[in-house]
C-alpha cells in the first residue's frame, strides 16, 4: 500500500511542477478573479503544508517563518509579487518538502500509521497519521493543483499535459 501512495505522490509533485513550468516568474500572483489562490500561493502552500506534516514523523519543519505567514491554513493570496519568494525558490521549496515527507513516509514503522492523528482540530477528518499522509500526498495535493490548473486557463495558459 505504501508503494501505492508514494508512487501517486511522485505523480502529483510532477503533476505541479509541470503545472509551474511555463508561468513567468512576474505573473506568480496574477489574481483573475478576487481571492483566486494563484501559483506562487499554491505552491507555496503545498510546500507548507509538506513542511510541516514532518512533526508527525518527529522531524522538525524547516520552512521560514515568513513563509509560514504567507502560506498557512489561515494565509490569503496577495497579488503584491514583492510579497513571495520567486519561482525558483518555491520549486526549490515544494521538492524539498515533497521528497523530505515522502522519504519519512517510506522508512515508518507499519504500526506508525495507526497512530492517532496529533492535532486535535484535524483529527475529525484526520483520525490516524495513515489517513492523514494519504491525504496531504494525493487528495489535498491534487485539490490545489486542479486550483493551479484553472488558473492556468483563466491565465490563457494551455493544459500542462
Amino acid at each position: 500500500m505504501i508503494k501505492h501512495l508514494l508512487t501517486a505522490a511522485a505523480v502529483n509533485l510532477e503533476y505541479g511542477k509541470k503545472l509551474v513550468a511555463g508561468i513567468p516568474d512576474d505573473k506568480m500572483c496574477v489574481q483573475p478573479a478576487p481571492g483566486m489562490n494563484h501559483a506562487a500561493w499554491v505552491i507555496g502552500h503545498l510546500t507548507y503544508v509538506a513542511d510541516s506534516m514532518i512533526k508527525v514523523w518527529d522531524q522538525n519543519p524547516t520552512m521560514p517563518r515568513e513563509w509560514v505567514e504567507l502560506f498557512n491554513l489561515a494565509s490569503k493570496p496577495s497579488d503584491d509579487r514583492g510579497r513571495y519568494p520567486s519561482k525558483d525558490e518555491l520549486l526549490g521549496a515544494y521538492e524539498k518538502a515533497y521528497a523530505r515527507l515522502v522519504e519519512a513516509v517510506k522508512n515508518a514503522p507499519a504500526e506508525a500509521f495507526d497512530r492517532e492523528f496529533p492535532n486535535p482540530k484535524l483529527r475529525p477528518t484526520l483520525p490516524t497519521v495513515g489517513v492523514a499522509m494519504i491525504h496531504i500526498l494525493t487528495s489535498h495535493h491534487g485539490l490545489h493543483l486542479g486550483q493551479l490548473s484553472a488558473w492556468r486557463r483563466a491565465q490563457g495558459l494551455g493544459p500542462a499535459l
